[in-house]
């Protein structure tokens, strides 16, 4: 064997028996070491550094990830809206059901005043009662909400314009107004009972109590304020809109008018709403989408009836009016007869009877 060979082997055998005392090194895991080991060329056992083992503490969060955090924006607070209802109603009772459903509960929380004791509504009640009830409530609430919408129903109307006639404004956080079928500038159907029930006391009970079977009493604080009832100025900053069916004969164009506000005056679409224009605006679905987009945007959408829609609807609003006075004339005048009728001998006791028992009736319904 030649020298070059044996130097060659000696090297391969240096090598491996240095390697081999390596490799045992970093199998080991701190623990006793084998007889003829080499010891370990660093006291710290090699597994304190292996990555399984290492211990860390939790990850200091980066500054922009703090930053996020700290200007992530509080979630959008709801409005709400508050329905104010109209003569002889109560605060549970389904006059506002549908338009109710058209407001979601995640962006809206919808309220009737008079649903909470601490603001009561009496619809017979003073107006201005009535409307310092409202105003308070409105002040309660609106910390809570991001802006308040107000949608009112015939006499709620009127209610809502003295509010804001007592000082309600913008800076209570009312943001839209939005008057259904309002006798702003008071109520025909108001005027004339309070006009001829002074007039014909003997057989006002049989009157009264007609009309609480049929429709609502006639004769309150309520009726009297709104047989007098003017205009008010459209509050500023306030989002302010008018909406009547054409059929409604209750709510005359006169007693709705309202200057400075704009009114949209719809087509009935339905028999029902054409029969009773006043109740069937606030079941009408055109009357609904255009309160519904109001509250949304706080604006008034733009106005896309055509120019024979418009025709009609003054045509038949007029109509409706006329049928409405034709009505309420052939009452006056049943009522007039029966005063009449009264002063003949044969019919007196039968009349004061029929009206102390109409009397009875009307205090066994609160009236």
């Amino acid at each position: 064997m030649s020298v070059a060979t044996l130097l060659r082997a000696s090297l391969l055998a240096l090598f491996f028996v240095s390697g081999g005392g390596a490799l045992t090194a970093l199998a080991e895991d701190g623990g006793p070491r084998e007889r003829g080991h080499p010891p370990p060329a660093s006291p710290i056992p090699l597994t304190v550094l292996r990555p399984s083992a290492i211990q860390t503490g939790p990850a200091a969060a980066a500054p922009e990830m703090v930053g996020a955090e700290l200007m992530r924006p509080d979630p959008p607070r709801r409005e709400v809206v508050l329905l104010v209802g109209g003569y002889g109603t109560s605060a549970n009772d389904p006059t506002f059901d549908k338009l109710s459903s058209r407001f979601p509960p995640a962006q809206y929380e919808v309220r009737r005043l008079g649903q909470d004791p601490a603001f009561p509504y009496d619809t017979y009640g003073h107006l201005d009662a009535s409307a310092a009830a409202l105003t308070a409530e409105i002040r309660s609430l609106r910390s809570d909400y991001a802006a308040v919408n107000i949608v009112s129903h015939s006499m709620g109307g009127a209610v809502v314009d003295r509010a804001f006639a007592q000082g309600l404004s913008r800076d209570d956080g009312v943001r839209t107004y939005i008057a259904i079928a309002g006798p702003h500038s008071g109520a025909t159907f108001a005027r004339v009972p309070g006009f001829l029930l002074p007039r014909i006391a003997p057989v006002a009970d049989i009157v009264r109590a007609f009309f609480v079977s049929v429709l609502q009493d006639p004769s309150s604080d309520a009726a009297r304020d709104l047989a007098h009832l003017t205009p008010t100025p459209p509050p500023a900053g306030v989002t302010r809109l008018d909406i009547s069916l054409a059929s409604d004969g209750f709510v005359s164009a006169p007693d709705a008018r309202d200057p400075g506000v704009e009114q949209r005056v719809l087509l009935p679409e339905t028999p029902c709403e054409l029969i009773d224009g006043h109740g069937g605006s606030l079941t009408s679905r055109a009357a609904g989408d255009l309160i519904f987009e109001t509250v949304r945007t706080h604006e008034v959408p733009p106005d896309r009836r055509g120019g024979l829609a418009l025709l009609l609807a003054g045509s038949l609003w007029t109509a409706a009016q006329d049928y409405a006075w034709l009505l309420l004339t052939a009452l006056a005048a049943c009522a007039v007869l029966l005063f009449l009728l009264r002063d003949q001998s044969p019919f007196r006791f039968l009349i004061d009877s029929a009206n102390r028992l109409a009397g009875a009736y009307l205090r066994s319904r609160g009236r």
